[in-house]
């Protein structure tokens, strides 16, 4: 199929190129883009990660910030407590809702103290912090 020239005009279309390691299987899909792996965690991080998300809210409700993007925040860290409280967190999916919120507070210096509280309950429970990038 892929020897076959596409039209008269053009030139047969080759497969592409086999990885010198490429065994057929697909294991290195159950690993993220960057590589890094998840591990399970303790009492200790989830509660970290609850206090941060206290500071967090309680800087968003006393701040001066629109409603919708409180709004916006506050369904996010309902959405990290509600993983906190499975029998299984997804701990990429809480990984990125916490680097989002830091993010989108990052540039507010009331909350520079939600967001250094969310930086420690990141580095805590071993994940990858990526909100700072790009300042």
């Amino acid at each position: 199929m892929f020897s076959e020239p596409v039209d008269q005009f053009s030139e047969p279309i080759d497969a592409p190129p086999a990885h010198a390691d490429d065994t057929g299987s697909r294991q290195g899909l159950r690993l993220s883009a960057n590589r890094f792996k998840f591990s399970s965690m303790d009492g200790s991080q989830t509660a970290a990660i609850h206090q941060a998300l206290v500071a967090v809210q309680h800087a968003v409700t006393s701040m001066t910030f629109p409603v919708c993007d409180q709004e916006d925040l506050i369904e996010a860290i309902d959405s990290v407590e509600a993983q906190l409280h499975t029998n299984h967190p997804n701990v990429a999916l809480m990984c990125r809702f916490l680097n989002s919120i830091a993010r989108s507070l990052r540039a507010q210096p009331e909350a520079r103290d939600a967001c250094l509280a969310i930086e420690d309950a990141i580095g805590k429970a071993g994940m990858p912090s990526t909100w700072q990038s790009g300042i």
